[in-house]
């Protein structure tokens, strides 16, 4: 029962992709280069990408063995050789291991805090106070004209 829950998974991510939440073509192809790149340095396989912007991916006796393409932010996996289970596991586990570290790279690090209430009014109070001296300090500069 387990192989059958297994096999309907596999299938399904086959068949509907797995949804990145990318935003742009840009970003997509960003994506792409650095699965060519983990898939060159972290594992057995060749990859390549094609003109086409596809990335291609060889087993390890150097024939085409799964195509790998994004298109509106969905990543799509075709399989072309019947043993490429080890290639579809090194995708599931390049997408979990750096999927925010790349969205991270490409979009920029945005730090979210939660202050309280009294950190929020000190750090207001502090700009005003910083303001004030930066304009006494700059009536200061004038006097000796």
């Amino acid at each position: 029962m387990s192989s059958d829950y297994m096999s309907t998974g596999i299938k399904n991510i086959l068949l509907n992709g797995i949804n990145l939440n990318l935003e742009s073509l840009e970003e997509e192809e960003h994506y792409l280069i650095k699965m060519c790149s983990y898939f060159e340095e972290e594992t057995e396989f060749t990859a390549y990408l094609s003109s086409d912007g596809t990335l291609e991916i060889e087993t390890t006796e150097m024939q085409l063995g799964m195509q790998i393409h994004i298109v509106n932010s969905t990543l799509f996996m075709v399989p072309y050789k019947q043993e490429v289970f080890e290639i579809f596991a090194e995708v599931l586990k390049f997408i979990s291991s750096y999927h925010q570290e790349i969205i991270s790279e490409f979009r920029g690090f945005e730090e979210t805090k939660i202050e309280s209430l009294k950190e929020v009014g000190k750090t207001t109070n502090d700009k005003q106070e910083k303001d004030a001296e930066e304009e006494s300090s700059s009536d200061d500069d004038y006097e000796w004209i």
